[in-house]
């Protein structure tokens, strides 16, 4: 009786561990869609070792592959620059988890003489952070002008 009792529970343990399955996380898709990350993220905006708390940019979507990013009456140390507003391609990345963005415009700037300074957005975005690098260049006196953005929806 003792052994047909063994070969019972042995037989257990082996079915038990041969249905078992362990996880894994790595081939997990997130279904991130360029939906999930249209809206305004307010945060923090970095120029000139300055701190901007409260700024908002506006991300909105322009096709499958394109979104707006939109920073609205931009000012700093007392120069107005205006409307920073570039159209960028976004590309889910390898993790699937955020999306790269990478765009150019130009940009007008009156207080400036309505000097045309063109405009670089890099960075990345997903359904609820945004963290980006705008960079003007041909800025008088400064070359490259370096505004850095994080913030949250």
């Amino acid at each position: 009786m003792k052994k047909n009792l063994f070969y019972y529970l042995f037989a257990m343990i082996c079915s038990v561990a041969l249905f078992a399955s362990c996880s894994d996380d790595d081939d997990e898709v997130t279904g991130l869609t360029i939906d999930q990350v249209v809206g305004t993220f307010t945060g923090q905006l970095e120029v000139l070792n300055q701190s901007i708390p409260g700024t908002s940019i506006f991300v909105t979507k322009v096709d499958a592959n394109t979104v707006k990013v939109e920073l609205k009456d931009f000012k700093f140390s007392g120069l107005t620059i205006g409307d920073i507003s570039a159209e960028c391609k976004v590309a889910l990345d390898r993790e699937g988890d955020d999306f790269d963005l990478n765009g150019q415009a130009t940009l007008t700037v009156a207080a400036l003489g309505n000097i045309e300074l063109p405009i670089s957005i890099t960075g990345e975005v997903d359904a609820k952070e945004l963290d980006i690098d705008i960079n003007i260049t041909n800025v008088p006196a400064l070359n490259t002008l370096k505004v850095e953005f994080e913030g949250t929806k």
